[in-house]
């Protein structure tokens, strides 16, 4: 059991404080950034060593944690895609996995599906296994995920079960999982159960041709600022591969660029004169679910499916009836 001591004492105020909203464990001599989101389901913050121990959770006392309570029967899940945060299997006595999904963004779909895979042959492996999630702080990446294993476990019975019980499991003001991309995977994921037979079955992801994009709904063309569009697709391993990127003062972009899978569209606006660039709005789909008008080819995401745009609460870069237009076609086989 950790000793308790005045270093325990002074280091439990930082670690509050990065922990912010979410629920520590407080018992039995611990004090960490984790929470059960189910009985066999651990989710927590990333374990540090060096100078990240004073405000993250201490490597040994999390190793400490899982031998006392789950020796042997517990599996480690790093959902970091930081090198730095990278660590030798060994620390967890072999039993490490690391799906690596960039900070507040999304994995692919193979890549969760396969996660969901490990995991549940894990759990189903031994009653008494168990799997702990963690990405840095232990909240937006491993909480996606997670939410996605109560699904795949049957321990929800829908997305919104899912993110609920996340929710009210993981942090105090239910306030877990709110980055909107996120919330859309595990929809796409519960969506995708539903229509396969086999977990493991192949899907395939359509081939699109992006031709415009349009912002409809903005602010007058006075105060339009001008803005950067960047168009990325998730390499097999997770990563970003770059497709387009293009500057202009109006509301439409020409493009004419071909994506499949898991695509990310990124916008930033000019300040100071050009010499800063800030975060606009951004909207991650999979093509798999595109469902573009058969007539117009128009697809149509309103503000409340663009990440960033929460943050303009007073709607004064984003209308609320502000809308991101989409002019697709289906690329020949």
């Amino acid at each position: 059991m950790p000793r308790s001591s005045a270093c325990r004492r002074m280091l439990a105020v930082p670690r509050a404080l990065v922990s912010q909203n979410k629920r520590r464990f407080q018992q039995d001599g611990f004090d960490l950034d984790l929470g059960y989101v189910h009985p066999r389901i651990i989710v927590m913050g990333y374990p540090a060593v060096g100078v990240e121990f004073l405000f993250r959770n201490p490597r040994s006392e999390v190793q400490q944690f899982l031998e006392e309570r789950h020796s042997g029967d517990y599996f480690v899940f790093n959902f970091c895609d930081e090198p730095k945060r990278s660590y030798s299997p060994s620390i967890f006595e072999g039993r490490v996995k690391n799906y690596p999904i960039e900070d507040h963004n999304v994995p692919t779909f193979q890549m969760m599906m396969a996660f969901c895979d490990e995991a549940a042959a894990w759990l189903d492996a031994d009653e008494k296994h168990v799997v702990a999630l963690h990405c840095k702080a232990g909240k937006g990446r491993a909480g996606m995920m997670a939410c996605m294993l109560l699904l795949r476990m049957g321990y929800a019975a829908s997305a919104t079960d899912a993110i609920d019980r996340y929710n009210r499991e993981r942090v105090h003001d239910r306030r877990g999982l709110t980055v909107v991309s996120q919330k859309k995977w595990v929809n796409y994921y519960a969506t995708l159960r539903a229509q396969t037979s086999v977990p493991g079955d192949v899907f395939l992801e359509p081939t699109f041709e992006i031709q415009k994009l349009r912002l409809n709904n903005t602010l007058t063309a006075a105060k339009l600022p001008k803005l950067r569009l960047r168009v990325f697709t998730l390499r097999p391993d997770g990563t970003f591969k770059s497709l387009f990127h293009q500057d202009t003062g109006s509301n439409e972009f020409e493009l004419h660029e071909e994506i499949r899978g898991c695509v990310l569209l990124e916008f930033y606006r000019e300040r100071l004169n050009g010499c800063m660039r800030a975060k606009h709005f951004k909207v991650w789909f999979n093509t798999y679910f595109l469902n573009p008008d058969k007539e117009t080819g128009c697809v149509v995401f309103s503000r409340s499916e663009m990440d960033w745009a929460a943050r303009d609460k007073k709607y004064r870069r984003l209308p609320a009836a502000f809308e991101l237009e989409m002019i697709v076609a289906r690329s020949e086989l």
